[in-house]
């Protein structure tokens, strides 16, 4: 394979530790290998200028925001349409960094439970990713992408979650950390945390750095490197209800909602401009049934689906 196939191949969400491997050979197997894959990496890094959802992001942070993600699934496509022709072309660069940086992670459509240093437990959910830095007097992971679920063995060292730009400290509790677009969402199921924004990873808890204290069934985001929003009150049960391979939607905003399913694919869902709607919605959907979900809910709005496999769902 060469530096492209490669790019293509990391960003497919089906990758495996014994294609990490076969791909690290490839890229140390000789300088122009690795000159080779940077060239590729740097034009595919470019092209995020043209995600439309990435320029179009509002400035407030509702709780309705939807998380998205620009995904390649396979080269040299064409079809019609510039909102689907921008789908093929934008990469998903981040996921590279989980594949090198991550101790655990999930691919597209996965959850997996993992046990860390301390016997704390993270659940990760679809295409994640953890680094676990424990040190003398901290706790630290850091949350490269993605969604997981922290149950905290309790202990006098702090257990803190980094994410974006905000840090989270708990000393024995059960919590969840997202980050998507430029957005950390901090919900806690047990116990209390606090969520700190504008801090490095290593930075000691201080009230300067605008930190919100939250208790059971309570939530808070935050921008990238922003301060948290006020603590609210919210459905732990919607929350946390992937760890048992379901999708929960109360009211939840229809571009939302569709935003939510589209994590557990591996194409971009690109809504076309009459088919953005903010009608709310109300069903339970099965992880593993994700585009079923999909062509359910627009269904319900007189919309049609269409799938190039691999590469793009188009709603309209």
């Amino acid at each position: 394979m060469d530096a492209r196939d490669w790019i293509v191949r990391l960003n497919s969400g089906e990758i495996s530790a014994a294609d990490i491997e076969r791909f690290k050979a490839w890229r140390d197997g000789s300088p122009d290998n690795r000159q080779a894959f940077e060239r590729e990496r740097a034009f595919w890094q470019e092209l995020q200028v043209l995600d439309p959802a990435r320029r179009a992001r509002p400035a407030a942070l509702t709780a309705a925001s939807e998380p998205r993600r620009p995904t390649l699934g396979r080269r040299g496509f064409l079809i019609g349409g510039a909102a689907m022709a921008t789908a093929a072309a934008v990469i998903a660069l981040p996921r590279l960094e989980i594949w090198w940086n991550a101790d655990f992670r999930t691919g597209v459509g996965e959850s997996a439970e993992f046990i860390l240093p301390d016997g704390s437990t993270a659940a990760l959910n679809t295409d994640s990713g953890i680094a676990v830095r424990f040190q003398s007097g901290l706790r630290l992971v850091e949350l490269l992408r993605g969604e997981a679920e922290f149950r905290v063995k309790p202990s006098e060292t702090v257990f803190r979650v980094a994410a974006l730009g905000g840090n989270t400290d708990a000393l024995g509790t059960v919590f969840s950390v997202q980050a998507f677009d430029d957005v950390a969402t901090v919900t806690v199921a047990e116990g209390e945390v606090r969520v700190s924004g504008q801090q490095a990873p290593q930075a000691a808890a201080s009230p300067e750095h605008g930190g919100v204290v939250l208790a059971a069934s309570e939530q808070t985001r935050y921008a990238a490197g922003g301060l948290p929003d006020p603590a609210i009150r919210i459905e732990t049960d919607t929350v946390f209800a992937w760890r048992s391979g379901r999708i929960i939607f109360e009211g939840r905003p229809f571009d939302s909602a569709i935003a939510e399913l589209g994590r557990y694919l591996p194409e971009r869902i690109v809504l076309a401009p009459n088919a953005s709607s903010s009608t709310p919605v109300s069903a339970i959907f099965s992880t593993g049934q994700a585009l079923a979900a999909v062509r359910a809910l627009a269904r319900t709005q007189g919309l049609s689906v269409r799938r190039v496999p691999g590469v793009v769902v188009l709603i309209s």
